[in-house]
């Protein structure tokens, strides 16, 4: 028999599912319960019968069933099938599309048909030219704008995506498709949360609402719905209702077995969670999500946004060893995915682990080359990459450089609070920079909220430089106490500088040196260089203090042959001027 649904054929007697006559792969049992599913599709079909009729005599799991069943929704999902296999919850399943009867679809126009094939083997460039150039784009069926949509996604151009979506919409509900209107307006609410459009967002979320409103059941729809809900709170900074919406999600796509918004409910709960000091819960729904994009469940777009949110999660926690491993991993998945479209962020989160390493000139071209991409393709997080380079410039020693970046950042409507604090003290504008740190930890976003243990330190170790001894005690005494706050090295490293600029203030020299070699002894661990050269001349400020000389002298040898080597000229200059002052006195 063969089977015809959609712009797929199932070919039973060569045993083949073809999209638009290019046959996809599949193992064999995977074709088993597809084509099972198709046979007796006027029915429910129960796990039960399907482990006896697919895996007679062998002891299997439902999980089998279940990675089965995910791996033929993401092959009809790319062929703009994505509800064709039902779930009832806890019972079973149910192939839902309509069969052709045996009539040939309906004949693609020439130039379409081209498209579709250039989408088949992954030429998101020439299918994204070829629906271009069409001249009659109102003789496109609605699976024809959707996928010119998803040639715009997966190129990283999500502008060129909003017409077709909108056009796709329209066609959907001409012929009565509500809920194939829901995903095309899901999928918009994204595109324009990620541009920063959210008044735009909210008001396709609220029309997905209206196109599911009498759709019975639990649909993926609903589960996208709650989880667009879940990032449109938290854009605005109600983690309360993002938490909520991510748990519903969640449970939601456990219920109807769906990889992609079970992950996505995953990240964001973590996000949320990490955000309002959750932190162990947190970070193991980090690793769950990041452990469900490894095992290829999910399909690529979801897993692109999983290890994008994963690496981002431990950049901000300072967990620099984490973040650096899942870089690593998201480079290599997404030179092998064609189906995520923001490399752009493969490399802001590969400029900003250089950074970390001290890797400056190498940190500072990829994130230029971010800033590029994502202005196109993520601008919520074009202020992002401003930021880093902000960092790269204040670890330099270039003040003027930073500051300005910084500013660039809060323009794009990113909060490079910390940054700017480090700018104030480093001017001697220390009230101010106090200030930011303390609106940051009493009315934090959620991403000042995942990094609480930072700013805590730096709070402490800015008040103690100034003599506010209540107020660097009190964040100090905070941060020893949370210690999963300081569960990520960079921000233990942290830690230690608060202690050593709290001992310090206290006269307690000794105190503060231990403390400071306990920090850069972190440092080196963690293979922060650039950190490690910084602590290295506080270092030796310190022992020329107490008139150690010659540790002083070796210290600052040490950090001012690492700043050369980094290109960080305003520092190897504070290097010399240091090392002169030393050669007189001896």
């Amino acid at each position: 028999m063969l089977y015809r649904f959609g712009m797929f054929e199932l070919d039973e007697a060569r045993r083949e599912l073809r999209r638009n006559g290019v046959p996809q792969p599949m193992q064999p049992r995977v074709f088993d319960v597809l084509l099972y599913l198709v046979k007796n599709r006027e029915r429910l079909v129960s796990k039960e019968e399907l482990l006896n009729k697919i895996w007679p005599g062998v002891i299997v799991t439902d999980s089998s069933i279940m990675r089965a069943v995910s791996v033929i929704r993401a092959l009809l999902r790319e062929g703009d099938e994505p509800d064709a296999i039902q779930t009832s919850s806890r019972q079973g399943y149910r192939f839902s599309a309509e069969i052709a009867d045996g009539q040939v679809p309906q004949t693609r126009s020439r130039s379409a048909a081209r498209a579709h094939a250039a989408c088949d083997r992954n030429d998101w460039e020439e299918a994204l030219r070829l629906f271009q150039k069409i001249e009659r784009p109102d003789a496109l069926s609605a699976q024809d704008f959707e996928a010119w949509a998803r040639a715009a996604l997966y190129l990283g151009r999500p502008h060129e995506a909003i017409l077709p979506l909108e056009s796709a919409i329209a066609a959907h509900v001409q012929n009565a498709d509500r809920l194939a209107a829901a995903r095309a307006a899901l999928t918009l609410t994204n595109v324009n949360l990620e541009a920063r459009a959210l008044a735009v967002a909210k008001g396709w979320h609220r029309r997905v609402a209206a196109f599911l409103a009498d759709e019975p059941g639990e649909t993926r729809e609903h589960g996208m719905q709650l989880w667009l809900a879940a990032r449109i709170a938290l854009f605005e900074g109600d983690l309360t209702t993002a938490l909520a919406k991510a748990k519903l999600a969640e449970a939601m796509a456990r219920r109807l077995e769906d990889p992609d918004v079970e992950a996505l409910g995953l990240i964001y709960r973590a996000h949320v969670e990490l955000a309002t000091g959750e932190i162990k819960i947190g970070l193991l729904h980090l690793d769950e999500a990041g452990a469900a994009a490894l095992g290829g469940t999910a399909s690529p777009w979801v897993c692109g946004i999983i290890f994008c949110s994963v690496v981002w999660a431990y950049l901000d926690r300072g967990d620099i060893g984490r973040a650096s491993q899942w870089t690593d991993q998201f480079i290599r998945w997404s030179k092998s995915n064609t189906g995520f479209g923001y490399s752009g962020l493969c490399r802001l989160h590969r400029g900003e682990v250089l950074c970390a390493q001290g890797k400056l000139s190498e940190a500072e071209s990829e994130i230029n080359q971010a800033r590029e991409l994502l202005a196109a393709s993520a601008r919520y997080a074009e202020g992002d990459a401003f930021r880093v380079l902000g960092e790269i410039r204040f670890l330099r020693g270039d003040l003027d450089g930073a500051e300005v970046a910084f500013r660039q950042a809060h323009e794009l409507g990113w909060r490079p609070l910390l940054g700017m604090a480090q700018i104030h003290a480093a001017r001697g504008r220390h009230q101010n920079a106090i200030d930011l740190l303390q609106r940051g930890l009493t009315d934090p976003s959620w991403a000042d909220g995942q990094r609480r243990g930072i700013l805590l330190a730096h709070l402490a170790q800015i008040a103690a430089q100034n003599g506010l001894k209540s107020q660097a005690r009190k964040a100090l005494s905070e941060l020893k106490n949370a210690r999963d706050l300081r569960s990520a090295a960079a921000c233990e490293a942290s830690y230690h500088e608060a202690r050593a600029a709290v001992a310090k203030m206290e006269g307690d020299a000794s105190g503060a040196i231990e403390a400071l070699r306990a920090s850069l002894t972190l440092w080196l661990d963690i293979g922060s260089q650039i950190r490690a050269a910084h602590l290295r001349l506080r270092l030796a400020e310190l022992l020329v203090h107490c008139g150690d000389q010659s540790e002083a002298l070796l210290e600052l040898t040490a950090a001012q042959k690492a700043f050369v080597k980094m290109k960080a000229a305003p520092m190897v200059l504070r290097c010399q001027e240091h090392l002169a002052r030393l050669e007189i006195k001896t």
